[in-house]
């Protein structure tokens, strides 16, 4: 049986322990606020927004879908609501690039064509007419590609609750006592998603892998009473809803579907919000449910984002080689920008190797640099990497992963970088740091 280990970081959102990896899939300080804090915010999407109303994303290790939920639940909160709300003076910019012109521009213009008195006149900012010809707000396409190869981890992602009041891990499935005390020490605060959001997950998952509808594993996990309340029961209600519509069912059941319909579709103001928000939006989301390295082999897009949030290079380095950079060189837009938690030497060095400028991201909230982006376009890089930085890249730590056919195992990739980091004359990071240190005294 498939067996998850949950657990409620410090921000009530839920984060998951691998015993094969034996390591978290989230921080215990906020599994969302990790997502937003290395992913969301570095992305500085209110600027690419301002320029651009399509975007391409790669969210590689989707796992249960804090990085592309949190883009999505950005994307409504700052920009959709702030462009189609905004007030008189603001409202050209949803328009056509082509009309440049401010809304009272396009009321009187409007008014004298039609020859009727202002003061009787209401006018529809969604649907103007000048000369003679509709131009409507801009409609934004969103695509995002996710991928995994954990498919119940995937399958799961909409149903997982987020800023979670109580926290209860009292009753943890697996013994570390290392995460109940970074739970100790990491700071209490709250942050959730709109409720549409997992609302408009479900909805997409579930016509991209219809399967999950009659997967008795997915019911089972969603069912246990072990893992009962990290699940959201709205959310549960709703894909046991698009479960009785999409099977044969008896009479009794018409009836539990018929009060579902009318919960969901008339009372609930999420799935109203969500119906709204997908209108808006021509958002194409596409799960893949393999290695990351095969079904870029076969992707011919090009995106804008690539979320990189793999395990650590020392537990999944197949996702973390120069060979695998190099496949996301091709596949990044020549304004893209990859974004990832990791700062290790060998892995800024492999993104550099693999022909890309290399910078760090700065978390304002914590007044540290941590993670790495990965760019075509030098220019997009706002904190570069410092002398120390550039030391420790020529040092043993800096020896990359390599994996040239894209198709070696874990096993075998680690053997391989430990006997060219035993066989190397660079010096070791340790000395560099020492002599470094002393160098600046």
């Amino acid at each position: 049986m498939y067996k998850l280990y949950p657990y409620f970081t410090n921000d009530g959102s839920v984060g998951l322990f691998s015993p094969d990896a034996d390591d978290i899939y989230h921080s215990t300080y906020g599994a969302l606020t990790e997502a937003y804090e290395k992913f969301i915010l570095p992305a500085d999407l209110v600027n690419y927004f301002q320029k651009n109303n399509e975007i391409k994303i790669l969210d590689i290790c989707f796992g249960i879908g804090y990085n592309s939920k949190s883009f999505f639940d950005f994307f409504l909160k700052k920009i959709l609501n702030e462009n189609f709300n905004q007030k008189n003076n603001n409202i050209a910019s949803i328009y056509t690039d082509k009309n440049k012109y401010n809304e009272k521009i396009y009321t009187d213009k409007i008014l004298h064509k039609k020859n009727i008195k202002t003061e009787h006149v209401e006018v529809d900012k969604n649907e103007i007419i000048l000369d003679t010809k509709k131009i409507r707000p801009q409609k934004y396409k969103i695509f995002i590609r996710a991928v995994d190869t954990d498919k119940n981890l995937a399958f799961l992602s909409p149903f997982f609750v987020t800023g979670e009041k109580k926290l209860k891990n009292e009753k943890i499935a697996f013994s570390q006592e290392k995460i109940m005390k970074m739970l100790k020490k990491s700071k209490n605060s709250k942050l959730r998603l709109n409720d549409e959001i997992n609302i408009i997950f479900l909805h997409k998952i579930i016509k991209n892998h219809p399967e999950i509808l009659t997967d008795p594993e997915i019911s089972k996990i969603l069912n246990d009473k072990n893992y009962v309340h990290y699940f959201d029961t709205h959310i549960r209600r709703l894909f046991e809803f698009y479960r009785i519509c999409k099977g044969n069912y008896n009479p009794f059941k018409k009836l539990t579907a018929f009060l579902h319909n009318i919960y969901y579709l008339y009372i609930s103001s999420s799935h109203k919000k969500a119906l709204k928000a997908l209108k808006m939006v021509d958002f194409k989301f596409d799960l893949k449910i393999e290695d990351a390295r095969l079904a870029l082999l076969s992707d011919l897009n090009r995106y804008n984002y690539i979320f990189l949030d793999a395990f650590t290079p020392v537990k999944c380095p197949c996702l973390w080689t120069i060979d695998f950079f190099k496949l996301l060189y091709e596949h990044l837009d020549p304004d893209g920008m990859i974004l990832t938690y990791s700062n290790a030497a060998s892995i800024r060095n492999a993104f550099i190797n693999a022909g890309f400028y290399v910078g760090k991201i700065f978390n304002p909230t914590s007044n540290k640099f941590m993670g790495t982006v990965a760019v075509k376009n030098k220019s997009l890089v706002k904190y570069e990497l410092s002398e120390y930085d550039f030391g420790l890249l020529n040092t043993k730590a800096g020896i990359f992963y390599r994996d040239e056919n894209l198709n070696a195992s874990n096993e075998a990739i680690i053997e391989a970088h430990k006997k060219e980091f035993e066989n190397s004359d660079l010096i070791s990071s340790s000395k560099f740091i020492k002599l470094y240190k002393l160098n600046k005294k």
